[in-house]
């Protein structure tokens, strides 16, 4: 099997690259600034964002996007992971994703612009990363559909110009059917958005709505199998920047252990230090292995592949984290250095539409 990219994906991934390099010039400074903002991230850099096709990349040709592969999103996502962007590329892969299968081209024109900000509002208090798990109503009011509910860990939620929310038309609060999508303007009367930092420095919300009203068209999409794809496209996207992740605390440690010196001699001369460095590189290379996997996986086998490659690096991710930490002493943690930051972004993806367990459950379901 031929592993090599394209010629389109090289210029994908170097345009990416040069994003990186060019906004966060290989230090902290540029991702503290952007973190400290309102919004968590910096509005040039996503504007630079859209100008490269990123935010296009998960929507279709015939919608006005690349159409981008599986393949694509993995080179992106991992050249971001491995930059330690602060942007929410993730989230809007998400929302961009959602509203390509449900046709809203017009929604769609402004997100990939950089104009607009859409994420996903699904998750629910007592969920436990069960999808079908909806409380929250849209009830028929004349001419116009009132919602009430309340949606938590809502990711970039805080700065968001649309929530695309779900809401149950009929059914109880765990049936897979009777589930449809609105699409809801962030400032409509009736929401109340409780907006907090997640542990990478990002903002989330948690969002209450009271008898907000929409008209009927808002309704973008129907049925809980419009969103099951676009959770399998996340879980390989969260794998992948997991992978940049791990390989930017690899090399920055195997940097340091060779450099820092202890008893006269660099900690990397320590055997137990080379057993250590050793089983990460393991965790990295296998952590590569299942994203291309899963990246690589016909339609029909695709969300289970996610699903593995989810959870097996959400795992190895985090201990790879904790290696470098602990290589680091003390220094490790604080916000100094990029190991912590790092650290903090591999807890927050290992979460994302679920857990490690979640994903193998998922795993073990379609098998």
């Amino acid at each position: 099997m031929n592993f090599d990219l394209t010629e389109d994906q090289a210029m994908l991934k170097a345009a990416v690259e040069r994003f990186v390099a060019d906004s966060y010039g290989g230090d902290l400074e540029a991702r503290r600034k952007a973190r400290i903002t309102p919004a968590g991230f910096s509005a040039a850099h996503w504007a630079r964002l859209a100008e490269t096709g990123v935010l296009a990349m998960p929507v279709s040709a015939a919608n006005g996007g690349l159409g981008g592969s599986h393949v694509d999103l993995m080179v992106v996502m991992e050249a971001l992971g491995r930059g330690l962007v602060a942007e929410p590329v993730l989230e809007t892969v998400v929302a961009a994703a959602l509203l390509d299968a449900a046709g809203a081209t017009t929604a769609l024109a402004p997100l990939i612009a950089g104009e607009s900000l859409v994420v996903l509002a699904h998750a629910e208090r007592e969920a436990r990363y069960n999808l079908a798990h909806v409380g929250t109503i849209a009830s028929a009011h004349g001419d116009k559909v009132r919602i009430d509910g309340a949606k938590i860990a809502v990711n970039a939620g805080g700065p968001a110009d649309h929530l695309i929310v779900s809401a149950r038309e009929s059914g109880n609060t765990r049936d897979a059917q009777g589930i449809a999508f609105w699409l809801v303007p962030a400032d409509t009367a009736g929401i109340d958005r409780r907006a907090y930092r997640l542990a990478d420095g990002s903002v989330a919300a948690e969002i209450t709505l009271r008898q907000v009203e929409v008209p009927a068209s808002a309704r973008i999409a129907t049925g809980l199998d419009t969103l099951t794809p676009v959770v399998a496209l996340a879980r390989l996207g969260a794998a992948a920047e997991m992978l940049g992740l791990m390989t930017l605390l690899f090399d920055a440690t195997l940097a340091y252990v060779t450099t820092r010196t202890q008893f006269g001699q660099p900690l990397g001369a320590f055997q137990v230090i080379q057993h250590r460095m050793t089983d990460a590189y393991v965790l990295v290379e296998q952590a590569r292995s299942q994203v291309v996997r899963a990246a690589l996986a016909p339609d029909a086998d695709f969300a289970r592949a996610a699903a593995g490659a989810k959870s097996y690096v959400a795992e190895a991710a985090l201990t790879v984290a904790h290696t470098a930490v602990q290589m680091h002493g003390g220094m490790g943690i604080t916000d100094e250095l990029l190991i912590g930051h790092a650290l903090k972004r591999i807890r927050v993806l290992a979460l994302t539409f679920g857990d490690a367990g979640a994903a193998l459950d998922d795993y073990r379901s379609a098998a």
